[in-house]
């Protein structure tokens, strides 16, 4: 079995939070699968918005809400897609933290992010995908090499030892550097 989180946090009813995140758990009892919400919206520091609709909360609380939902499933593999998007920056290492420590626990936790600073410090392993191709699949530093991003992403960047882990200073190579100008605008 796997979990998802989805990139998309739209959901359609106006459901409780607590009702949203045992949709983790279909295949547990009512009582169980509520159980298992109450400690994944916990888990997530969520608990307080148990009972509140879904359709009352931020973006970031839904963020939350959903989180809980894939933590939830208590499944061998999590796929996350962009599960920091739009959050503030204390809620994206949160959410970080918590699919590291899932990954601590023996689950398997596969990531799309893109901001790679992020990526940098809280990976075991990075892929990076140009065109649905793999160009680099590594430890951290070794896959977002300078190289590396000025050919996939069209930046002039580099890597500064920060206190808490690497910091990216980066720049565009030019104006039409990026998207699909990058390969001719890149001079690596």
């Amino acid at each position: 079995r796997a979990a998802y989180l989805p990139q998309e946090r739209r959901i359609a009813w106006n459901l409780p939070a607590i009702e949203v995140a045992a949709l983790g758990a279909p295949f547990l009892s009512t009582a169980d699968a509520l159980e298992r919400a109450r400690a994944a919206l916990d888990e997530v520091e969520a608990g307080h918005l148990a009972d509140r609709g879904v359709a009352e909360m931020s973006g970031g609380e839904r963020a939350r809400v959903l989180l809980a939902r894939a933590l939830a499933a208590d499944a061998r593999a999590l796929l996350a897609d962009e599960p920091t998007a739009g959050l503030d920056p204390e809620a994206q290492l949160m959410v970080l933290e918590r699919l590291r420590a899932r990954a601590a626990a023996g689950q398997a936790v596969l990531v799309s992010l893109h901001d790679l600073a992020l990526a940098a410090r809280h990976a075991d392993r990075v892929v990076v995908l140009d065109g649905g191709r793999v160009v680099a699949d590594a430890a951290p530093m070794a896959a977002l090499t300078p190289e590396v991003m000025a050919r996939t992403f069209g930046l002039s960047a580099r890597w500064v030892e920060g206190p808490d882990g690497p910091l990216l200073s980066s720049g565009r190579y030019s104006e039409g550097s990026g998207s699909g100008a990058r390969r001719a605008s890149s001079p690596v």
